[in-house]
């Protein structure tokens, strides 16, 4: 049974003697329950490359996981990039929903034509740079083409910034177990990402895009992998092959 986070089920598993692969998610994950889970079950499974990994997590669990970067997002074939275009990437409790932050954002970075996607107010003064698009069925395509990619930290954002190579400007949210933060801190240290634990001030931002442009798209492009659902798939299969046959020995 692959047992996608929740550590009830895990344990249920366990003791109906049913071999688990338990899924990690990123961040501090460490307390008694979870370590439980990663006891119990017979592999575990990272959505992420091991570089990506908190740093506090201890080489046992490590040894145990296997890193399937690229399962949550796979790369467009092509996408004509738009330059000059700062998309911003809004979710359910996720980034600021409020317009007049990316209105101001606008009014102080003309050069820059502002795209927001997901749930955002309207803003008392609309500016010709900015764009509110709300829900959007495309979102992948806009992350292709889009000229730096400004969002949380959160998996599927990450794995599509990975993805398609994007220049990125982190800010993390507020997660149980440090989950975005955990994950925001490894894109800073590995050189991937420009981190912002807060929203900076509006006229911060145009600085903000060219570092994230001068870091390059190699150390963010090789965090994932083009194979990522194929090479999972593949392990999950040699995973129940080899407990099938412990199973059968032991009957």
């Amino acid at each position: 049974m692959v047992v996608d986070v929740s550590v009830e089920v895990a344990m249920l598993a366990r003791l109906a003697s049913v071999p688990t692969v338990y899924v990690r998610l990123s961040g501090h994950r460490f307390d008694r329950p979870h370590f439980d889970a990663y006891r119990g079950a017979a592999y575990l499974l990272a959505p992420f490359h091991p570089d990506l990994d908190d740093d506090r997590t201890p080489d046992a669990i490590r040894r145990k996981t296997f890193y399937a970067p690229g399962i949550l997002s796979a790369p467009m074939t092509s996408s004509p990039v738009e330059h000059d275009v700062a998309l911003v990437v809004v979710g359910r409790g996720g980034m600021p929903s409020d317009g007049e932050i990316w209105a101001e954002a606008a009014a102080a970075n003309p050069t820059l034509r502002w795209r927001v996607i997901g749930p955002c107010s309207v803003p008392s003064s609309m500016r010709k740079n900015l764009e509110l698009r709300g829900w959007v069925d495309d979102a992948q395509r806009m992350i292709a083409s889009a000229g730096v990619v400004i969002g949380g930290a959160g998996d599927g954002l990450v794995g599509s910034v990975i993805a398609h190579r994007k220049p990125f400007i982190c800010v993390p949210e507020e997660r149980p177990f440090e989950e975005q933060l955990s994950k925001a801190r490894r894109l800073s240290a590995l050189g991937a990402a420009i981190v912002c634990l807060n929203l900076p001030a509006a006229e911060r931002w145009g600085g903000l895009v060219a570092r994230a442009r001068s870091l390059g798209t190699d150390a963010i492009g090789r965090l994932g992998s083009s194979h990522g659902a194929e090479n999972a798939a593949r392990w999950l299969r040699m995973v129940a092959d080899e407990t099938s046959k412990v199973r059968s020995r032991s009957a």
